[in-house]
């Protein structure tokens, strides 16, 4: 095993999801697994958004086909976000002092 990479099947045990559920991740292209020696793992980098996937399918009940639809909902969320944050201090900016 390597020793960065998380094992599929230890992570879906302790999340309590269905090894097809990380599968179907994939195949959406949500998320990259490796396969090793017959054992799928995934890169530690990548665990806060598998972990967010399996929060949403368990805690608000989505679909894993209807994952990716939100991802990009929410990824269109958090650049709108930034945006309003950046138009907000541009207009700080041209304000005049004092008011």
């Amino acid at each position: 095993m390597q020793p960065n990479l998380i094992l599929i099947n230890e992570f879906c045990v302790y999340h309590h999801v269905e090894v097809e559920f990380v599968q179907l991740l994939e195949q959406r292209g949500l998320i990259e697994t490796q396969t090793i020696q017959q054992a799928t793992y995934v890169q530690p980098e990548q665990l806060p958004q598998l972990e967010k996937f399996v929060r949403l399918h368990q805690d608000l009940a989505i679909h894993p086909d209807d994952l990716d639809v939100v991802n990009e909902l929410l990824e269109r969320l958090e650049y709108m976000q930034q945006r309003v944050t950046h138009l907000q201090n541009r207009l700080v900016f041209y304000e005049p002092s004092g008011s």
